[in-house]
């Protein structure tokens, strides 16, 4: 059963292969001017919706029919070359714009001989990337 994805990698559970996501948050704020002024307090100036932001933890393990190798590689080359994706949880975009991938973190759980990756926890962070024209 495919419960979202990012882009071409599908979030999945099912018999022989896990690949999903825990510890989801999500963060937007507001764009602010601060015009001083001498002898008064500071004018505020809304200037509009700043991007959001995506945080969560991605388990890759073997044991859940996922190479966590190959999976690490396809995450890095997507934060490397900038690549923007549509983010789909339950079937709808989770917003109007498309994501890209900002930043990745890597915990190794456990080894194999050789030196190979058995279950390792990645952290990822995706920033909104607006695909609205600039007038």
């Amino acid at each position: 059963m495919q419960v979202g994805s990012m882009g071409d990698i599908p979030f999945v559970v099912s018999y022989g292969k896990i690949r999903t996501f825990s510890d989801y948050g999500r963060s937007g704020s507001g764009r602010w001017a601060k015009h001083d002024l001498i002898g008064r307090k500071p004018v505020m100036e809304f200037l509009g919706p700043d991007v959001e932001k995506i945080s969560m933890k991605i388990q890759l393990r073997t044991d859940h029919g996922i190479n966590p190798e190959s999976e690490l590689e396809r995450l890095r080359k997507m934060r490397d070359t900038g690549t923007v994706f549509p983010f789909i949880l339950g079937g709808a975009p989770v917003s109007n714009n498309y994501w890209m991938l900002e930043d990745i973190g890597e915990n190794v759980s456990y080894w194999r001989a050789g030196g190979k990756i058995l279950s390792v926890t990645v952290d990822i962070t995706l920033t909104e990337y607006s695909t609205e024209e600039v007038r």
